[in-house]
């Protein structure tokens, strides 16, 4: 009998050896327990209510609740480490639903994770997801053929519709893990819509965002509210806090039910506070995208067509006063079709690269 506990004794010591070997193998990061700021993609350095909201705590007396709720959202916010781990665990947990009927819970609350090889080439990550209570992603064997045991720079984009409890980053003990600070370039910063907040993007980073955010190598700042992209001043007043070297206000599609007249003058009136408050800073206006079912249903054409005509009648008022630094985007030049949306409205991932790739060329032209 003594022997037998003798032997249970030994077991239970072992497995808790093994226990904490397995513990003392990893260590791990939370972005939140670290002394700096290390979230990319926001316009504020500090005074947030919640980690990963992307409006300061004092907008949520000052916006409208719906803005305020989906600020909470992590669309566009993103993490940049260096590692030479050929194995990178995540782990985190979010508030709300997983996923959506049109769009899947990779883009809705997954993460995404891009890097960079030595001469400069993004390469993509594809992870491992477990989605449950707490969502995993296992980034196995990603050594890559300049690795060996180099540190590598990555970009990890947070989920574009769900808001994050919590998360933390594993790496072997024995593998450098070195947090990247927030950029400190001037960013572009989108004031927008469903379609700029990711919706339907399968992944975050093939968000439009996200995209252009890579092929221009410029931070951005994501604050598109899905459904309530209404060039509100409270909102407007925000977006002068930051100091952008860019400024796009992609809201056509929350404002079709504007009359032509008073959409002009919101437009007008949005770009003359950001003029005032952050004078010389470029303004790229965009026009509404279109409908794939435009052709078969005609009052989603006229729709469309009503909010680009204010737009295209605010934009020559602008320059007629004197409006420097004005650019417009086209629903042409963005070249959405029948097979760029999920539904008719929201991008699909080749309509996020047809809105990346129209705004690349825009933007090149001026900034």
């Amino acid at each position: 009998m003594k022997s037998y506990f003798l032997i249970l004794i030994m077991m239970i010591i072992s497995l808790r050896f093994c226990d904490a070997q397995s513990k003392t193998g990893f260590k791990s990061w939370n972005p939140m327990k670290e002394k700096g700021n290390f979230i990319q993609g926001r316009g504020w350095s500090e005074g947030f209510k919640n980690d990963y909201d992307r409006l300061p705590a004092t907008a949520e007396t000052k916006v409208r609740k719906a803005v305020w709720d989906l600020s909470e959202n992590s669309a566009g916010l993103n993490l940049r480490f260096s590692t030479n781990a050929e194995n990178i665990v995540l782990k985190f947990a979010v508030k709300e639903s997983l996923q959506m009927p049109h769009m899947p819970a990779t883009g809705v609350s997954g993460v995404d994770l891009y890097a960079k090889d030595q001469n400069g080439k993004w390469l993509w990550c594809a992870g491992k997801f477990a989605f449950g209570d707490t969502i995993s992603y296992r980034f196995n064997n990603i050594s890559g053929n300049d690795q060996g045991r180099k540190d590598r720079e990555y970009t990890l984009y947070l989920p574009l519709y769900n808001s994050i409890k919590w998360m933390e980053i594993e790496v072997a003990a024995d593998r450098d893990f070195k947090p990247s600070p927030v950029r400190p370039e001037k960013p572009i910063v989108v004031y927008g819509t469903s379609i700029a907040q990711g919706a339907c993007a399968t992944r975050p980073g093939l968000a439009w965002t996200s995209i252009l955010g890579r092929k221009l190598n410029r931070p951005m700042v994501n604050l598109g509210f899905s459904g309530n992209g209404r060039l509100e001043t409270e909102v407007l007043d925000y977006l002068s806090e930051i100091d952008a070297s860019l400024y796009v206000l992609d809201c056509m599609p929350n404002l079709t039910g504007e009359d032509i007249s008073t959409l002009k003058n919101k437009i007008v009136d949005a770009v003359v506070l950001l003029q005032r408050k952050r004078p010389g800073v470029p303004i790229l206006l965009t026009e509404h995208d279109g409908y794939s079912e435009e052709e078969m249903q005609q009052v989603k054409k006229k729709e469309y067509e009503k909010a680009n005509t204010a737009m295209a009648q605010a934009v020559d008022a602008l320059r007629k006063k004197g409006s420097k630094n004005i650019h417009l985007l086209t629903k042409k030049e963005i070249g959405q079709n029948i097979e760029s949306t999920v539904d008719g409205v929201h991008p699909n991932d080749i309509g996020m690269m047809n809105y990346a790739n129209a705004y690349e060329k825009k933007i090149k032209t001026f900034l």
